[in-house]
């Protein structure tokens, strides 16, 4: 019996969750098939997905079939939940694309296979739907393949469409299969209006099946015949290395296809005990592979999500990538570094827990009430020491300041969140100690908007969204030496401080590079300290809109002391004092954070794409073709992509996706600088 793990994925709208019902209720896992817009399907079980009828969360679901069984991982279509898609390919022995018949650009498609190649992940792809008015396989077929470079080899024909679709040809063994009877398809001789079109794909795939191994080349070459038996295991093998995806027929709902399907994922996909592409952490050496869990006897596993449920408490999803667990055993955290202890182990049907007396190689289960574990992180026997590379999450691309409803809700808002981002790592959650604000980050509008769903129905906290506030600096762009001098004399013991300072730029650090180049016992060497302590602190506020102060190089060279009156604080003061007379004549400038991002978009909506990045004050770093659609990389600042998310979407009907990331701190032309000034200074005035 063969053990796979795989995940099901595609472009929202596509079908992907009702295909997996189909599945569930073809091999006998599920008595009936459930329905995303009814609300009943086993996979879409939370309470937003039943509101909004589509997938927000991955699923884990299995089954068997001949024999083998299949755990899957149902996953959302929507890139703002683009998270569970990752994690689901990152422990996948194979891959369902699922894509409609129907037509339509779909760039979640292309963005989904970008992730595929960089996983390696042996793929099919289902081409769903076929019952529907619009189907065109031919059309779908053609569009696919030229965005995934032309790997696409059609295995079956689709017989009839949209009302008329009744079947599949199966161009392995030629022949017709006819779904009258949904769970009793009767195979036939393929009809005559299809033989051609069937003798011209089986002509394609033959070939390319030769071409995947070179026995079979030099043989096909020779006698241009391989048998149905060579023709699968060429397919076999160019589904397993990559070079071909292999294009299927269904349609979910009405359960056409499903059984021919399950066999093809038996029959093409690798098992676990096939699949050597797995990834070891810390050890490995540059791109490769500096070690295989197949070498590895002992348990080992990845937990790929985690599920916080209201009445089992914290679920933590594993992929076991060797080995076998069993309940009680110890296992070690490698990524942390504390010992667990599972007491129960579980198999997920849906919402459903099945209690099971082990997890082997291969299995994707559930590790409840783990106190020290986190998604990304490597579980394993103690002896094994290994940690697997983690889930390679995006960052966010969309921020917004939370503001709250009520008083006191902070830190009712802090622990909601923190629970909510153990399961979601694409969602981030801070809070800035510059401006106060509670800032959430994600993928997209939809996300946060769930965000603010959740955090009101599960935690009772009433939030709107607010425009962040952009984290500016100040900086010095000229040298400039300045004396500090505090002198105060009350009555009794005085103060008395006096330093002298030399400013100058020092880029884009951070943090300040203090020296000391005080001789002859000016100032003692106790007080310098104090000096540096006072710089510290007046960097938090500049001198042009109060923003932190970056990029300084100061050096206190000079200054006097008092034998009574001098005292650390004293000299604190003065250094804060040099500090701002050294700003003021050092020609202080205001910077702004400036994120680079790579935009990802059709062709036809190019000129309105990069007509906004200039708009924008952007620089277009380069270009590229990635399939149908074009790639822009380019810099913006951070305060011009605050809506970009949204905007981008509006731009492109949906279809253009990008990342972000900060790159550097950047000077301010003059008349938006002083824009900012005035907000700021409005601001505080208010």
């Amino acid at each position: 019996m063969g053990i796979y793990s795989i995940a099901v994925v595609g472009h929202s709208g596509g079908g992907k969750t009702s295909l997996g019902e189909a599945m569930l209720f073809r091999a006998g896992a599920i008595a009936k098939m459930g329905s995303v817009d009814s609300g009943s399907s086993v996979l879409d079980w939370e309470a937003e997905e039943k509101e909004h009828r589509t997938s927000t969360q991955s699923a884990l679901a299995f089954l068997t079939w001949n024999g083998h069984q299949l755990d899957f991982v149902d996953t959302p279509g929507s890139m703002n939940f683009i998270g569970g898609t990752v994690g689901a390919i990152r422990v996948a022995d194979g891959v369902v694309m699922v894509a409609s018949a129907e037509p339509g650009i779909q760039s979640e498609m292309e963005l989904l296979w970008t992730h595929l190649e960089r996983q390696r992940a042996p793929r099919l792809l289902v081409v769903n739907k076929l019952d529907r008015e619009q189907a065109n396989f031919a059309a779908r077929l053609e569009s696919l393949n030229a965005m995934f470079d032309g790997r696409l080899i059609a295995t079956q024909l689709p017989w009839g469409q949209a009302d008329k679709f009744q079947g599949v040809i199966d161009l392995l063994d030629m022949a017709a299969y006819d779904y009258g009877i949904p769970d009793k398809p009767k195979r036939t001789e393929i009809p005559a209006d299809l033989k051609d079109a069937a003798q011209e794909l089986r002509f394609k795939l033959v070939e390319s099946a030769a071409e995947c191994d070179d026995e079979l080349l030099e043989k096909y070459l020779e006698t241009e015949q391989l048998t149905p038996e060579e023709i699968r295991a060429g397919l076999t093998a160019g589904t397993r290395t990559g070079k071909l995806v292999p294009v299927l027929c269904v349609s979910a709902t009405k359960a056409i296809g499903i059984d021919r399907l399950l066999g093809a994922l038996v029959d093409l996909l690798p098992d676990a005990a096939a699949r050597h592409a797995h990834k070891i952490g810390p050890a490995e050496v540059g791109e490769g592979f500096a070690a295989d869990h197949e070498e590895l006897a002992d348990f080992s596993g990845l937990v790929f999500k985690t599920k916080i449920d209201h009445y089992a408490g914290k679920l933590s999803m594993i992929r076991v990538m060797s080995g076998t667990l069993t309940p009680g055993t110890d296992i070690l955290n490698a990524s942390s570094g504390e010992m667990e202890r599972p007491a129960h182990l579980f198999k997920l049907l849906g919402r459903e827990q099945k209690e099971v007396g082990e997890l082997q190689m291969g299995e994707l289960g559930v590790l409840p009430k783990l106190a020290h574990t986190a998604t990304g992180n490597t579980l394993c026997a103690p002896k094994a020491k290994v940690e697997f590379m983690p889930v390679p999450f995006p960052d966010p691309v969309l921020t917004y300041a939370l503001q709250l409803g009520g008083k006191g809700e902070e830190d009712k808002l802090s622990s909601a969140l923190h629970r909510m981002i153990e399961e979601d790592q694409t969602l981030k959650f801070t809070h800035s100690k510059e401006t106060g604000d509670f800032l959430v980050s994600g993928m997209g509008q939809i996300h946060l908007d769930l965000v603010l769903e959740r955090l009101k129905r599960e935690f009772n906290i009433t939030a709107t969204f607010g425009t962040p506030r952009v984290p500016y600096r100040e900086t010095i762009r000229a040298r400039q030496k300045a004396q500090g001098k505090y002198k105060k004399q009350t009555g009794g013991r005085g103060q008395y401080g006096d330093c002298w300072l030399e400013l100058k730029p020092n880029g884009a650090a951070e943090q300040l590079e203090f020296h000391n180049a005080v001789v002859g016992g000016a100032i003692p060497r106790t007080y310098i300290p104090a000096i540096e302590k006072g710089i510290v602190e007046a960097m938090a506020k500049g001198i042009i809109a109060d923003y932190p102060v970056i990029g300084i190089d100061a050096t206190v060279y000079d200054g006097s002391f008092h034998e009574v009156d001098s005292s650390e604080m004293a000299f604190k003061i003065a250094g804060s004092m040099a500090f701002k007379k050294c700003m003021e004549g050092a020609r202080p400038v205001l910077l702004e954070p400036i994120m680079e991002l790579e935009i990802v978009v059709h062709a036809d909506y190019m000129g309105d794409v990069m007509g906004d990045i200039n708009s924008r004050r952007g620089r277009v770093l380069g270009m590229d073709t990635r399939g149908r659609n074009q790639v822009v990389r380019a810099e913006v600042p951070m305060g011009e992509m605050l809506t970009y998310a949204i905007d981008l979407r509006a731009m492109t009907s949906g279809q253009g996706f990008f990342t972000q990331k900060f790159v550097r701190y950047d000077e301010v032309p003059g008349p938006i600088a002083e824009k900012i000034v005035k907000a700021r200074q409005a601001a505080a005035g208010a």
